[in-house]
């Protein structure tokens, strides 16, 4: 007899078992198994953050698995609670088979590197409306694609013609709607959940460290309605919809849990060396980019069927080709290309190889000195023409918690607390260092490719 059940063990929830006699498993395994989504054991989760922290080598593959697993768990956790309120009726299983398939393939769409290289698209393809396309949208065309695994094996167990192919991709491509779309994407998510244990645990940072089982423990479903939280809307009778929150037990738990998220943005995605190496990448392959246009891949060191060349000669990006890149495509040519050292090409790449990295200087926006502001205004008016060649400008938004009273929140992007008379309060209303959350706060860096340079504005005092 076949084997009924299949395991995968994960260094943060354990043992992860799939029922092959379940349609939800057996349809996750399968989906493990496509190219499209073995392609993510090639892609960093947190890009080029190794250079940082040495033991973030972990890839999109082990967290969109870990993601799975904790969206069954969300998903069972929500289903117990409406059924137990009385709200069984309401209850669509169809549904929340289709949003925690969705949960699995969420990241299906991401470059190399992940974030690195959307922000380099983003840059190179900049001024050409409808041509760039980030992660959110290439992961809906995977899905969608008709000659795709992907539609294939959604098609088999589901049935139809595509239909849940086409439910998952818009399902992840808009703001959730109900408790399902919630488990996706929402202020407590399967995604979130993951990654905030998961890039503590492998970055070996002490930051972002959460109660799970606390959390899980104290998780609610709750019929709200904005309007009822001393939220202005505009209707007079704003809709109710089915949504998480946490039991008054839980918050302080759920407090740390915002917190941890600050702290893993603060301190682990927006560190300075990370955020200069995607600088470096960044410049290395619009710079790559850019002389494909004028040069022949062989004049380059690189071969004319290499996956980015071919990526790179389409004026619009091709699904196609878009599938062949992953963090050992740019590898290759970066080291195919450090060997123009007499080009800015080459060099690019050698700093890249050997880790060569560009300092900052950072200039506080928050609470400016005479100092930063001098800093400032020299590199605005004396190297403005180099930002974006030789002097590169880094903004990393540190809004980690928005306040709903002070501008519009989408409503599951809000963590609510349940009170004892069954209404909700928008945990920012009960907690002051949450509160303090909400004020926009900004990191701002400039990178200089040319060390004597950025001594001259090291140098500079208000």
């Amino acid at each position: 007899m076949p084997e009924e059940t299949k395991r995968i063990r994960d260094p943060i929830h354990g043992l992860i078992t799939f029922d092959l006699t379940e349609q939800v498993d057996r349809t996750a395994w399968k989906l493990i198994d496509t190219p499209e989504f073995q392609r993510l054991r090639r892609i960093k989760q947190l890009g080029v953050s190794e250079f940082t922290f040495p033991g973030a080598t972990h890839n999109r593959f082990t967290h969109s698995i870990g993601v799975f697993h904790l969206a069954r768990k969300l998903m069972s956790v929500a289903e117990r609670a409406m059924k137990t309120q009385g709200r069984a009726i309401r209850w669509n299983s169809n549904k929340a088979h289709i949003a925690v398939i969705a949960a699995l393939v969420h990241d299906l769409g991401h470059g190399p590197f992940s974030h690195a290289f959307e922000e380099a698209e983003k840059t190179r393809l900049k001024g050409q409306e409808g041509v760039y396309q980030n992660h959110e949208a290439w992961t809906a065309e995977i899905i969608s694609a008709q000659t795709g695994s992907i539609r294939r094996v959604l098609t088999e167990e589901f049935g139809g013609s595509g239909a849940a192919a086409d439910d998952i991709a818009a399902l992840l491509t808009s703001d959730p709607t109900d408790i399902y779309g919630a488990v996706v994407s929402s202020s407590f998510d399967a995604d979130r959940l993951d990654y905030l244990q998961r890039d503590k645990l492998m970055t070996g940072s002490g930051a972002g460290g959460i109660d799970f089982d606390w959390l899980i423990d104290n998780l609610r479903v709750q019929s709200v309605s904005d309007g009822t939280e001393g939220i202005d809307t505009s209707d007079s009778a704003p809709p109710s919809f089915e949504t998480f929150c946490f039991s008054e037990k839980a918050l302080q738990a759920a407090e740390a849990f915002v917190i941890a998220r600050y702290h893993l943005y603060s301190q682990v995605y927006y560190h300075k060396t990370t955020r200069g190496v995607e600088q470096l990448l960044s410049a290395f392959l619009q710079k790559l980019a850019s002389e494909l246009k004028c040069n022949t891949p062989q004049e380059l060191n690189l071969s004319e069927k290499h996956p980015l060349v071919e990526y790179y000669a389409s004026t619009i990006p091709t699904l196609q080709r878009y599938l062949t890149l992953d963090d050992t495509v740019i590898w290759s040519a970066a080291e195919a290309c450090k060997a123009r050292t007499d080009t800015e090409l080459g060099q690019l790449a050698n700093r890249l190889r050997n880790r060569d990295l560009m300092k900052p200087i950072t200039i506080d926006t928050t609470h400016p000195t005479a100092t930063d502001r001098a800093r400032r205004r020299y590199i605005e008016e004396h190297l403005g023409v180099e930002i974006g060649k030789s002097v590169f400008l880094d903004r990393a938004p540190l809004n980690i918690y928005k306040d709903a009273r002070r501008e519009p929140v989408k409503p599951h992007k809000r963590v609510r607390i349940l009170r004892s008379d069954e209404s909700t309060t928008d945990l920012a209303r009960l907690s002051k260092p949450i509160e303090a959350l909400t004020e926009d706060q900004e990191i701002l860096r400039y990178y200089f490719l040319n060390e004597s340079t950025r001594q001259i504005v090291q140098n500079i005092r208000g």
